[in-house]
């Protein structure tokens, strides 16, 4: 079965009115919601995703004209609003004709009890089945795919945050996951949204290598959105990134899924325990005066520590590095082909960069299908996607938003295949 994902940030039009200074390159009639929102139901018809993963989707936009045109196509919609008082929100869509719903978690990152988490970002996590038809009958039939929707705090100096935001996401996809292993089935993964945060910065390489030191880094560099180094005494990361009373932990997973995983796990050997990857995050780290309590002992190498009396000890539930065991890359490179110039998620006067993805989970090991002759690859298979273009491309079409592309941001596509009979 192939099936394409859309992931499109559409920019709430409330969002656009209080930052005006942003788009005073772009003439004001495609600054217009009406016209927007014309062009955007036009490049969702044109490329007829069979899943939608919406971000920046106003409340009242979304009632009033998004729900009732997509529904008119097809799909099935949920949408989860920002809490606070922001009214744009997320939604995921998907075709009805192509998938049944299994279940649905809405996401809400503000924690009144976690001084941490006080920004009112949100996600929606669905669990879908495939569906085929038998003549006139619909069956669900296949293994269970999770498509989880996103959308980060924006603020480029709160990463520290953004990690906190995303523990969360990451813990509930796991719990989807597990519920549907506890069953015999293998569960695919697709992670969309805004992230906030460019390529190879240490957000991003959390997602895609499941694994980040994160003790000293500045809080801005998580994102990397800006370059704020230039402020002597930014705010550093520091153990525990998050109190023990969310209920997640460095492994971002919920507390008692991770105790009743933990009684099942043997010992991990210290031979090859710390990988290549996480090796290089260790570049943005500054020089450590204090031997990391989960740094693996060598005899007369790291086994020199300090006297407990005289250093604060931090929580040793939780270490120095966050990590997960979801598995997930990249559609998109980020750099484009031939010319090697960046891709370009999103635009405005401040310039371009990439924010927006679409990660997937994929098994890496093929079995012998008799009946083809050859080895079949289970799990999602990354088939295409639609290419992004540079920011000087963009520059010369008049920037973003623009009479061809309604929003600040570009809409990314992938093709999958999916095998039906890999449960």
């Amino acid at each position: 079965m192939d099936f394409t994902v859309m992931s499109y940030n559409i920019l709430a039009d409330d969002l656009l009115q209080a930052n005006q200074e942003l788009y005073t390159h772009c003439p004001l009639e495609v600054l217009d919601w009406s016209y927007r929102c014309s062009l955007l139901l036009e490049e969702i018809q044109k490329w007829e995703p069979d899943i939608l993963c919406l971000q920046e989707v106003q409340e009242n936009h979304y009632h009033q004209q998004l729900y009732p045109a997509l529904s008119q196509m097809g799909y099935t919609c949920v949408y989860k609003r920002r809490t606070g008082t922001k009214r744009d929100g997320c939604a995921t869509c998907y075709r009805s004709s192509c998938f049944s719903e299994v279940s649905v978690a809405t996401l809400e990152f503000f924690r009144p009890e976690t001084e941490l988490l006080d920004r009112h970002n949100v996600g929606i996590i669905v669990l879908l089945r495939p569906v085929v038809m038998n003549g006139s009958v619909v069956k669900a039939k296949g293994p269970p795919l999770c498509v989880a929707n996103t959308h980060l705090l924006f603020n480029p100096r709160r990463g520290d945050v953004k990690l906190a935001q995303l523990a969360i996401m990451l813990a509930e996809i796991g719990s989807v996951i597990k519920s549907c292993n506890a069953k015999g089935e293998h569960c695919n993964l697709i992670l969309c949204g805004d992230f906030n945060s460019i390529p190879s910065m240490p957000l991003y390489q959390l997602i895609t290598t499941g694994e980040l030191y994160f003790q000293g880094l500045p809080a801005w560099m998580i994102s990397g959105q800006e370059d704020l180094s230039h402020r002597a005494y930014g705010h550093r990361l520091c153990v525990p990134l998050w109190p023990s009373s969310l209920g997640i932990t460095d492994r971002c997973q919920h507390t008692t899924a991770y105790k009743e995983e933990s009684k099942s796990r043997s010992q991990k050997s210290g031979k090859g325990q710390y990988s290549h990857d996480f090796m290089r995050q260790l570049r943005f780290c500054p020089t450590a005066c204090i031997r990391p309590l989960d740094l693996q002992l060598i005899p007369g190498v790291t086994d020199i520590t300090p006297d407990a009396s005289s250093v604060n000890q931090p929580d040793k539930s939780f270490s120095h590095t966050i990590s997960h065991r979801l598995d997930l890359e990249s559609v998109y490179q980020h750099v484009l082909p031939g010319s090697g110039n960046p891709e370009v998620t999103t635009l405005h006067s401040e310039g371009g960069s990439t924010v927006d993805y679409i990660f997937y989970s994929r098994r890496r090991s093929a079995t012998w299908d008799p009946s083809a002759g050859a080895f079949a690859i289970r799990g999602l298979k990354l088939i295409g996607s639609l290419s992004l273009l540079s920011e000087d491309v963009l520059w010369s079409m008049k920037g973003l938003p623009n009479d061809i592309f309604p929003s600040d941001h570009l809409s990314l596509l992938a093709r999958f295949q999916l095998d039906l009979n890999a449960v």
